[in-house]
């Protein structure tokens, strides 16, 4: 991607100090959110998220960093991306921190941002000091192909994930829930209602296509990582953890049991004590 120019204005949003901003790369408009001070650190949401991704532990985190919120492209108010590519994602990212950091970083990738994340670091391991990833997906498990197929996966998104008794009635039905607590359910919930269906499919399919192409044995990083793992979490997530410790030579696992999928929205505080421990703050 060739950048044609870099627009980077502030505009104050809340009582926090809290502002909101736009970068643009090529022809993206990233929308991100900024606060705190000290040393860069950069918040990569999942497959569902936006500039509020971080809302839940951005106070706790903003005392002792600089806190960057992006909303990934057709997220939030970030512009879309046509046939977007984990590729393209990568690109955007390492000129966001260009843009508005000094390097090297410390990045919180989480869910599918955390795979962004290991894609950047494998071409770019200069841009990042430390790495946090919390509940990676290692594969597509079966039960999300249907998310794949053109039209059908419109269809079950929206009856699942966006109608809220739809989303409801699946989130009985999972022995791992998708939050342990009302506020957490709220967060996941409130997430699916302010995704973009087609921004949340495009990201599925980037991951899908771009499975294949990371050589896993291959693989390995000294970049300082901290993995953080719900007590029971899907499949998928907890095999991440295998994963990881082939993946990372400098590796700390940290296990949060009182947690399930969004440990940062299930139990923000004590997330942030324990990420924030393990980043040395």
């Amino acid at each position: 991607m060739e950048s044609e120019a870099l627009k980077y204005p502030s505009v104050p949003m809340n009582v926090s100090g809290e502002t909101s901003s736009s970068i643009l790369v090529d022809k993206c408009s990233i929308s991100f959110k900024k606060g705190g001070a000290g040393p860069p650190l950069i918040f990569f949401h999942g497959w569902v998220g936006d500039e509020e991704a971080f809302a839940p532990c951005h106070e706790a985190f903003a005392k002792h960093y600089t806190v960057y919120s992006p909303a990934w492209p057709g997220y939030g108010k970030s512009s879309p991306v046509p046939n977007l590519a984990i590729e393209d994602i990568v690109e955007i990212a390492r000129r966001f921190i260009l843009a508005t950091s000094h390097t090297p970083v410390t990045i919180i990738g989480s869910c599918l941002g955390g795979a962004v994340a290991i894609e950047l670091i494998r071409l770019y391991p200069e841009l990042v000091d430390q790495l946090v990833l919390v509940e990676v997906y290692d594969y597509l498990p079966w039960y999300m192909y249907p998310l794949l197929i053109p039209y059908l996966n419109v269809f079950v998104y929206n009856l699942a994930f966006k109608s809220t008794t739809g989303f409801r009635i699946l989130n009985s039905l999972l022995t791992t829930k998708f939050a342990a607590n009302e506020d957490g359910f709220r967060y996941v919930a409130d997430g699916f209602q302010n995704t973009n269906t087609g921004a949340a499919l495009d990201f599925l399919k980037a991951v899908n296509r771009f499975e294949g192409q990371l050589c896993r044995e291959h693989y390995r990083s000294d970049v300082a990582t901290i993995y953080v793992q719900g007590g029971k979490s899907f499949k998928p997530l907890y095999k991440f953890k295998e994963t990881a410790i082939q993946f990372f030579r400098n590796l700390t696992i940290v296990s949060m049991p009182e947690s399930l999928h969004v440990p940062l929205a299930e139990q923000p505080e004590l997330f942030s004590a324990e990420v924030l421990h393990h980043l040395g703050r």
